[in-house]
């Protein structure tokens, strides 16, 4: 939900709690001034008709048109002087019942105690709160089209600055090695967000910068010794040599090679985490697969591995065409590695996912970690453990997702290229022994 939205709520939560709270609270005032003004008046008529008595003065022309009773009283004065009575009374040719309010005075007048009552009508103060609750209605409803109205223009104004941040970051690339430079506002708030935001994607930049430079070195500086090795060993298997040290140089070499492959794939996996790749192109993942297959078919027939496929035609995928080479080879490399002598492989390929499946011995770790750098299974030792963990790097940079499953003595891994299709069928493509799928990132 939009900020300005929330904010929208939330006023409006406030004036439907506030707005009953005041409808009471006016209610009972006016309704207290209106019955305390009218006691007052009254009280006010007997006292001058008390005053008019003692005097001696006619009372006639003051009592004509006002429900006035002077009656004598012979009991003692009451404490409570005057008494105030109220009731709702019939009045004849009203329709609703009307408020009487009944005010009497008791006074001493020339020796002679009388009870002075005045009386009067008027509209129940009640009858006040339909009408104030449908006014404080309309002001509501008035209200709230005010706050989604002006939210719609603040939103469009006041966070106008806001949205233009946004859109930057959105498009800001590291790749492009271009300073982010955010449009200055009149909000203090807004100003100080895009001054850290520029800092921090300088400090992006400056990193990102150090990181490729350090590792193209590191690609060229390591690779270069590397190979002054590969060749003195190589010469020096030229020269007479014995079976023991023969042995020995042999040994080498695949440490060197391993070395090698080893710093080619820590620097192909520092490329990937600093984006270095672009992953918008549309690639033919079909014939990436079918190449990769026709690449590795001579290892597979030196283990006599049988390899099956199903490849849908036309599967055109966005990625990098070389880290989807990649990402493919390194799949089809660790099922041909840890497979069985005489064993197959079976690949199946479509626009929604693509997966190898391959036999084999069950892992002798937890399934959690076969996606981590230099994790490998005990029974063979000849790979560097990099290889799954590119994949799950390529996967993580082209947003797809992939998991691993061991069912019914076979190795499957699937790379989902469709989210929809993930959430909708949450078990790997034909498989429904999905209690024992583990995704790449994933806790278990």
């Amino acid at each position: 939900m939009k900020l300005i939205n929330k904010i929208s709520i939330w006023f409006l939560c406030i004036i439907l709690v506030i707005t009953p709270v005041t409808i009471f609270i006016s209610h009972s005032s006016i309704k207290r001034k209106i019955t305390d003004f009218e006691i007052k008046r009254l009280r006010s008529v007997n006292d001058h008709v008390t005053d008019l008595l003692r005097n001696g003065q006619p009372t006639d022309d003051f009592l004509k048109d006002r429900e006035v009773t002077i009656v004598p009283y012979t009991a003692a004065l009451p404490s409570e002087n005057p008494q105030v009575t109220k009731r709702l009374e019939k009045v004849a040719g009203m329709e609703e019942k009307e408020l009487a309010l009944f005010v009497s005075s008791y006074q001493t007048i020339n020796g002679k105690n009388y009870k002075i009552t005045t009386h009067s009508y008027f509209i129940n103060p009640n009858e006040f709160f339909s009408s104030m609750f449908i006014t404080m209605l309309w002001k509501m409803l008035l209200i709230s089209a005010a706050v989604f109205i002006s939210a719609r223009f603040f939103s469009k104004t006041l966070f106008r600055p806001f949205k233009s941040t946004l859109e930057a970051i959105r498009h800001f690339n590291v790749r492009q090695k271009k300073k982010l430079v955010l449009e200055p506002s009149s909000t203090t708030e807004f100003n100080e967000l895009n001054g850290f935001i520029e800092k921090m994607t300088s400090r992006i930049l400056e990193e990102y910068a150090t990181a490729r430079e350090f590792s193209e070195n590191a690609s060229h500086e390591l690779q270069t010794p590397l190979a002054v090795l590969r060749t003195k060993n190589e010469l020096l298997t030229q020269t007479e040599l014995n079976s023991q040290q023969a042995a020995l140089i042999e040994q080498m070499q695949l440490e060197i090679n391993k070395l090698s492959n080893i710093t080619k794939s820590l620097v192909l996996l520092a490329r990937l985490e600093n984006h270095e790749f672009n992953t918008e192109e549309e690639v033919q993942f079909c014939k990436v697969t079918k190449n990769v297959l026709q690449t590795y078919e001579y290892w597979a027939d030196l283990k006599n591995i049988s390899v099956t496929q199903n490849i849908d035609s036309k599967v055109y995928i966005k990625t990098n065409p070389t880290l989807a080479d990649i990402l493919v080879a390194n799949l089809m490399r660790n099922a041909i590695r840890y497979n069985e002598e005489g064993g197959s492989i079976h690949i199946e390929l479509t626009s929604d996912y693509f997966r190898i499946t391959n036999s084999g011995q069950p892992i002798d770790m937890p399934h959690k970690d076969i996606f981590r750098r230099f994790k490998k299974g005990n029974q063979k030792n000849e790979g560097v453990g990099l290889g799954l963990a590119i994949v799950k790097q390529i996967c993580e940079v082209c947003n797809f997702r992939i998991s691993y499953a061991f069912v019914e003595g076979r190795h499957i891994f699937c790379v989902y290229f469709n989210d929809q299709y993930l959430a909708a069928t949450d078990v790997i493509p034909s498989r429904p022994d999905a209690q024992r799928m583990v995704f790449a990132g994933s806790g278990g």
